[in-house]
Order: structure tokens, then C-alpha cells, then sequence
């Protein structure tokens, strides 16, 4: 059983704080959820707590917004800082599933990150920037100002940058618009889908990338990733744009 204490804070927002042993801080920023009415639950809860050793920042938005409510971003990024400074962290993490993987590479636009992992992210969320992206479009209409219309382009941040994407139509939509040369372990799946956190989470296989992504453990993270049937996005952009390449006679 996780113990959590609120952090202060407006609506649409919520925030809850479960302490560590260590002084890793792992912030797990929530995806859209099932029940539009309810508030998304918390994810990676066992998974970002590692049996007690990691301190976890719980963030979650009602408005389902892509930190793109007001002055949202900016809001949850002082609340890890205020976090990190009260656990004297040594270290600052951040992982999410869909939207809550779009947020948690806009957050590491905003303030140090030392490991970032994001499960099939959007690169936009924003209506007609991802033409092909037709889902969420409720919340996705409701979002009155864009200050992230798109993930923003981290390759001169110092983070270490980890994103799975599944090889579906509507996954490489979005994958494919992130850029292939910014030094990102980026992951393609082929045989998945946009559930591809799920399946991967049934079959066990989800809690090995995420953790040793986490800690930094990259060469391990990668033997994970094959392991579970991904590869390389520089592989999966070579094989399918040979496979898509006229053929000579």
C-alpha cells in the first residue's frame, strides 16, 4: 500500500507525494484515463515507486489539457522543484503514458530531467497539426490557448530522452514527426498498438524498460526493449523505407 499526501493545489489539477528511501524523484505524469467525468488515476505507481526506493510525484489534470492549461506547465514544473528541494533529490525523473508522455517531455522543456521515458506520446495534441490524429477530440476542442502545440525540440538538453511508440498507423502518425537525429532512444514496436504500455505491462515486460530507462541503465534498457519486441527507430526508419523503395528491374 502507497501512502500518499496531497500537494497543494487549483483545479484542474491534482498532485500527491509518496516518499523513498533514496533521493530519486520520479514524477509520473497520468494519461487521459477511461471515465471522462473522473479525475485520471494515478500510473506507474509500483512501477516509478520501485518497492519504496523512489520518491513519486503524482500529477494529474482533469481538464486532460497536455499541460497546455493556464500557466499549468509552468505550475506543475515549480511544484517538482519545490519536491526535489524538500527531499534534497539528487536525481529528477519523469515517465508517462500517452498524453501523460507528451507532458512529461514538455516538462522536461521547462526545468532538468535526468531521465525521461515516454510511452506513446503525441507529438501534438493540438487539432490539424497531426492531421491523421482524430481521438480525445473532446478534451483535445476544449483547450482554449496552445503554449505547446507541439513536444518541443529537447535535442540540446542534457536529459536522457526514452520514447516508445507503437507501429500502427496512428502511432507513427506521431512518431514519425519526432526528429530522428536528436539523440533520443527512441523505440518503434512494430506488432503494437496505442495500448502497447498495457500489453507490454501483462506480458511483464514493461516494468524492466521503465525502471533501468530510469536509472539511467541504458545498455540494459535496450536488451529489455528486444526483448520485448521493439527496435530501434533508426532500424525501423531503414527497414520501412526499404520496404517502401521502388524496386529495379
Amino acid at each position: 500500500m502507497i501512502n500518499l499526501r496531497d500537494i497543494p493545489c487549483e483545479a484542474p489539477l491534482q498532485l500527491s507525494f509518496t516518499p523513498g528511501r533514496s533521493k530519486r524523484l520520479v514524477v509520473s505524469l497520468a494519461g487521459v484515463g477511461n471515465n471522462r467525468r473522473q479525475m485520471p488515476p494515478a500510473e506507474f505507481a509500483r512501477t516509478a515507486h520501485w518497492n519504496g526506493e523512489n520518491n513519486v510525484l503524482f500529477v494529474s489534470d482533469l481538464s486532460r489539457s497536455w499541460l497546455n492549461g493556464p500557466g499549468m506547465a509552468q505550475f506543475v514544473a515549480d511544484a517538482v522543484k519545490a519536491v526535489a528541494a524538500e527531499i534534497d533529490a539528487d536525481a529528477i525523473c519523469a515517465v508517462g503514458n500517452s498524453m501523460g508522455g507528451t507532458s512529461a517531455l514538455i516538462l522536461a522543456s521547462l526545468m532538468h530531467i535526468d531521465h525521461v521515458v515516454a510511452i506513446t506520446p503525441q507529438f501534438s495534441a493540438k487539432p490539424g497539426v497531426v492531421p491523421e490524429e482524430t481521438r480525445w477530440m473532446y478534451f483535445r476542442e476544449r483547450v482554449a490557448d496552445w503554449p505547446f502545440p507541439e513536444v518541443p525540440d529537447l535535442r540540446h538538453t542534457d536529459s536522457e530522452i526514452t520514447i516508445l511508440h507503437g507501429g500502427s498507423p496512428d502511432e507513427l502518425a506521431h512518431a514519425l514527426r519526432f526528429p530522428a537525429d536528436a539523440g533520443y532512444w527512441h523505440y518503434i514496436f512494430p506488432n503494437q498498438g496505442h495500448l502497447l504500455a498495457r500489453n507490454l505491462h501483462q506480458e511483464d515486460l514493461l516494468a524492466p524498460i521503465v525502471t533501468l530507462s530510469l536509472l539511467g541503465r541504458t545498455l540494459r534498457a535496450r536488451r529489455a526493449v528486444r526483448l520485448a519486441g521493439g527496435m530501434s527507430r533508426h532500424r525501423f526508419d531503414h527497414l520501412h523505407l526499404s520496404s517502401h523503395s521502388p524496386r529495379r528491374h
